[in-house]
């Protein structure tokens, strides 16, 4: 299977477990070029939420793989005062959240170490600020 055929199918199985879950949730589709700003947007308890899908197969994630056009949009959104923007990678068949600021400071992170998707996002509070919950 290809990477974007890949891709395509992780945006969706995560557009169906947010709304499982009670997020409203939208994807947004990629322009002629095949650019978009990020994959989906998700809203619960009146706070938006603006996620990137990926899929990884090695264990290191670096923003190497975040698109110029992605990045901008990204950067936007913060200034717009919203939470923070969402990585959501499918690695070895698990879901793990990676927050773009982290990111963006350390350039790699190693995806092992992210916290799982039941755990950021189906309602378990954390010390991060802008945490799904």
């Amino acid at each position: 299977m290809n990477n974007k055929r890949l891709g395509t199918e992780f945006e969706r199985e995560l557009c169906e477990l947010l709304a499982k879950i009670g997020y409203w949730v939208h994807f947004i589709s990629p322009d002629r070029s095949g650019a978009q700003p990020f994959d989906i947007i998700a809203v619960k308890k009146c706070k938006a939420y603006a996620i990137d899908c990926k899929t990884c197969e090695s264990d290191v994630f670096s923003i190497s793989r975040l698109e110029d056009n992605q990045i901008f949009a990204f950067e936007r959104w913060l200034r717009c005062e919203n939470t923070q923007p969402i990585i959501a990678i499918k690695h070895k068949g698990n879901i793990k959240i990676l927050y773009y600021e982290y990111l963006k400071e350390f350039k790699s992170v190693k995806i092992s170490e992210l916290s799982d998707f039941k755990y950021k996002m189906c309602g378990c509070k954390t010390d991060y600020e802008g945490v799904i919950v």
